[in-house]
């Protein structure tokens, strides 16, 4: 065994008994390459849905049909820039990490298939707000659960605010389904948005998905962490007289 291995031995060692004491990492020294990798894959994917959600809310900023919504979407797309900047912060401790790349060049890489989706109504908007706002808030969760220290703390206010904006999409979703005349509209947006949000957390019981719990970038499977968000989303909408599908309904 190359002196080269045993210290990678060594580190990951140490790196696996501060990690199932509970401890939080801090420094890039004490991480491996392959938790390094895996940490990245997340953070940088993070970074961009971040960006992306901002430039899918700014064209309703100037289309949401009150003045009130139109402060409202300005402010959910500051927050949603802000945590973008959060991100690419992160980000900028790794060396190998070119940010002015990943935002202007690489962005399309690592975005979700769900945000290339156009958004063309405000029953649109306040449904992909009420579903994929739900979704990233209960993967937040396990990132500010994470064992990497300086994005768990990072997360730790991003989570909140995320369920700031949920509030958003849950209010009109409840109240344009009140009005028989625009519910049909909100179950067409209900029935577009669905399987494709319902897609965003990825295949359950992948390797990768084990790896990452393994090193407690995750704390879940994605298939759990589908079902928590499945279970809240279900019995709301079914309150406000939709029909939602099964869980397993996936955007192919």
């Amino acid at each position: 065994m190359t002196t080269l291995v045993k210290d990678e031995k060594a580190k990951h060692d140490a790196m696996m008994e501060k990690i199932n004491s509970g401890a939080k990492l801090e420094s890039l020294e004490e991480i491996t390459s392959e938790y390094r990798d895996l940490l990245l894959k997340l953070m940088i994917a993070q970074a961009d849905s971040e960006l992306a959600g901002a430039y899918g809310y700014v064209p309703w900023i100037e289309g949401a049909p009150t003045l009130a919504e139109k402060l409202a979407m300005a402010n959910i797309v500051k927050d949603e820039i802000r945590h973008a900047k959060a991100m690419y912060e992160l980000l900028e401790r790794f060396p190998e990490v070119d940010i002015d790349k990943l935002i202007y060049e690489d962005n399309m890489k690592n975005r979700m298939q769900v945000f290339y989706e156009p958004i063309k109504t405000w029953t649109d908007l306040v449904m992909f707000n009420f579903l994929m706002d739900r979704a990233a808030g209960h993967q937040l969760r396990d990132a500010a659960e994470s064992s990497w220290g300086p994005w768990s703390r990072t997360m730790v206010q991003i989570e909140k605010e995320e369920w700031m904006h949920v509030k958003h999409g849950e209010t009109w979703v409840k109240r344009l389904s009140a009005d028989p005349k625009t519910r049909p509209e909100v179950q067409r947006a209900l029935d577009f948005w669905y399987p494709r949000v319902n897609k965003v957390f990825g295949k359950p019981g992948s390797e990768s998905n084990k790896h990452f719990q393994q090193f407690r970038i995750k704390q879940r499977d994605n298939h759990d962490v589908r079902t928590v968000w499945y279970n809240e989303i279900k019995p709301l909408l079914e309150s406000y007289g939709l029909t939602v599908g099964s869980i397993d309904q996936i955007e192919k």
